[in-house]
C-alpha cells in the first residue's frame, strides 16, 4: 500500500529569498520572503511603483543579490 499526499512535497519550497529595502542610511530592511525568483522580481518592481526606492532579492543559498532594481521620486 502506497500512501500518498494531498500536494506533492517539492511544492513545500521553504522561502529562500529575501526582499529588501536601501534605507537612506545604507542599512536594509527586510520586507518578505520568496521562494520563487520571478515572483521577487515582480514583487520589487511593483513595491518599487508603490514607493520608489532601491529594491534587492538576497539569496541565502548562493548568499548573492539575484535581482535589483531602484526607482527615484518623481517630482
Amino acid at each position: 500500500m502506497q500512501i500518498r499526499m494531498g500536494w506533492p512535497r517539492e511544492d513545500m519550497r521553504a522561502p529562500h529569498l529575501d526582499i529588501l529595502k536601501r534605507q537612506s542610511d545604507g542599512g536594509f530592511v527586510w520586507i518578505e520572503a520568496a521562494s520563487d525568483v520571478q515572483v521577487a522580481e515582480e514583487r520589487i518592481s511593483k513595491l518599487a511603483d508603490r514607493e520608489p526606492g532601491e529594491y534587492f532579492v538576497f539569496d541565502q543559498r548562493s548568499q548573492q543579490i539575484v535581482a535589483k532594481v531602484a526607482k527615484q521620486p518623481t517630482s
